[in-house]
């Protein structure tokens, strides 16, 4: 029962980033002013205090976390380690191009983790699915924030264009020391 509560509020929190992304007050506003070709006229008065809430809301929202799970295919911090890991990913992303993934840098060590799972089940069946190529490959607890779910490839598409897997690539990889 718990993993249907998470996956109901992962939704309800990606519906509501969508939401105030796509219809923030200023657009609204800017929209109903700018509906005045027949002569009419439109005149939004707000409220100090509700214009404050809905930014500090949309802000929250925007940078919100939460713990997850992603599979560690590469973990290394030999020599050639940044070398070997870009490798990795670049193997990885032609191989499973409907998975996310990532090359982060934690000192010492150069790492390529995959996948966006909410729940330690989804870790586990995507473990499953690229077990085969990649018998080192083990379930991490990471933290995933939800712009970056917002970014899950779908793995049941059966036709992307690339142009958005190139876009989805660049918002998915990160480098960070």
């Amino acid at each position: 029962m718990r993993p249907f509560y998470n996956i109901l509020a992962l939704i309800c929190a990606m519906f509501l980033i969508t939401e105030a992304e796509a219809q923030s007050v200023a657009h609204k506003i800017a929209e109903l002013e700018h509906r005045t070709a027949d002569g009419s006229h439109v005149s939004v008065t707000e409220q100090q205090e509700v214009t404050d809430l809905v930014k500090y809301t949309e802000s929250q929202t925007r940078f919100s976390k939460l713990n997850g799970y992603r599979i560690v295919i590469y973990f290394d911090n030999e020599q050639y380690a940044q070398n070997r890991a870009t490798a990795a990913l670049n193997g990885f992303r032609n191989k499973y191009p409907h998975i996310n993934s990532y090359l982060v840098y934690e000192s010492p060590y150069f790492k390529v983790s995959v996948g966006d799972c909410i729940n330690m089940e989804e870790a586990i069946i995507l473990l499953n699915e690229i077990i085969d190529d990649y018998p080192t490959a083990f379930p991490k607890r990471e933290t995933i924030s939800i712009a970056d779910l917002q970014h899950v490839k779908r793995r049941n598409v059966a036709t992307t264009s690339e142009t958005e897997i190139s876009e989805q690539d660049n918002t998915s990889s990160e480098v960070t020391e």
